[in-house]
């Protein structure tokens, strides 16, 4: 059963006490209560202790309808109040079977506890799977990360919103135990805090040939140069490497792509056409095969879509990004 939630009004207190991070830290005092819960609260947040109401105020929308003497629609709008800690299930980290059950793209609100139930963390996040997968990665056999509780808020919730249900968390873990949550404090974030998952590395550049050059060539490059295309959503044609471009045009290329492919974490395709070993007669013959006078060259979904210039205006307007995640392979 979802505890009643309502709005009390807190202290007001530094801006710097919560971190807006996906990963959020207290730079809070263990001594007394009092300033745990001043720093905590930057705003008036919801308040649940056990399953009883702890102050009853209206809410925003509440107050809104009743400013509006009832008539009429009000056009503020509310997410739905989130469950409280207690009232969260646990659910074991240690199964693999634990992360097809937790929301993917929702917004969530989730704390992390240790063996004994005690709650160690307290987090936000909008992919909760791979976030719980980064706790089950970073904290140490002797302080195994044991459960998780979490309480999805709806799509369309805004990060203010999910920040204050963060705090609210937070707050019950104060009220309960006194203190924040261990993790949430930056000496103990290397222990509990989940481990940002390293990126994969980038595949190598295409090569059209097993390296002997021209005499390699057992069909035209431009057959080759069709394959390739055929083969990857996104292809550039670039003087030099992912690496170490040989050109300007090249080098601004690569990095548009760059960018709009991690919007779809997607990686694209690098064939460098200096390179007479493995791509031996490729420069001249990428500008036959697309009747494009220059290089670098881009093609999305089997398309040519131009060169350097025609890319920068795609990506200005954010139809590159659109162009990449669309048929994504």
């Amino acid at each position: 059963m979802l505890a009643s939630a309502v709005v009390a009004p807190r202290p007001a207190a530094s801006p710097r006490a919560v971190s807006s991070s996906s990963s959020p830290s207290l730079s809070l005092s263990r001594r007394s209560l009092r300033p745990v819960s001043a720093q905590i609260a930057t705003r008036p947040l919801i308040r649940v202790q056990g399953h009883k109401q702890k102050t009853a105020q209206p809410s925003s929308v509440a107050a809104a309808a009743a400013s509006s003497g009832g008539g009429g629609e009000s056009t503020t709008t509310s997410v739905a109040p989130v469950s409280s800690l207690a009232d969260a299930k646990p659910f074991p980290v240690a199964e693999e079977a634990t992360l097809s059950l937790l929301p993917a793209t929702s917004p969530c609100v989730y704390a992390v506890c240790d063996a004994t139930g005690a709650v160690q963390y307290v987090g936000m996040s909008r992919r909760l799977p791979a976030t719980v997968a980064g706790h089950a990665a970073s904290v140490k056999p002797s302080t195994r990360a044991s459960s998780v509780k979490f309480a999805a808020l709806p799509a369309a919730a805004t990060r203010e919103e999910l920040t204050d249900a963060w705090r609210s968390w937070v707050q019950q873990v104060v009220d309960d135990s006194g203190a924040p949550p261990p993790g949430n404090l930056p000496d103990q974030q290397a222990t509990w805090a989940p481990k940002a998952r390293a990126a994969a590395a980038p595949p190598p550049e295409i090569k059209l040939t097993p390296g002997k050059g021209v005499q390699d060539l057992t069909v035209p490059v431009e057959t080759l140069i069709a394959q390739v295309v055929a083969d990857h959503h996104v292809v550039a044609f670039v003087k030099g490497t992912r690496r170490e471009p040989q050109c300007g045009f090249s080098h601004s290329v690569l990095t548009m792509l760059t960018a709009a492919c991690s919007k779809s974490s997607l990686n694209f395709q690098v064939v460098n056409v200096l390179d007479e070993q493995f791509n031996p007669g490729l420069r001249d013959a990428i500008k036959a095969f697309s009747q494009w006078p220059t290089i670098p060259q881009v093609y999305i979904g089997g398309e040519f879509v131009g060169g350097a210039d025609i890319l920068a205006e795609l990506a200005s307007n954010g139809e590159l990004a659109k162009m990449v995640a669309l048929g994504k392979k």
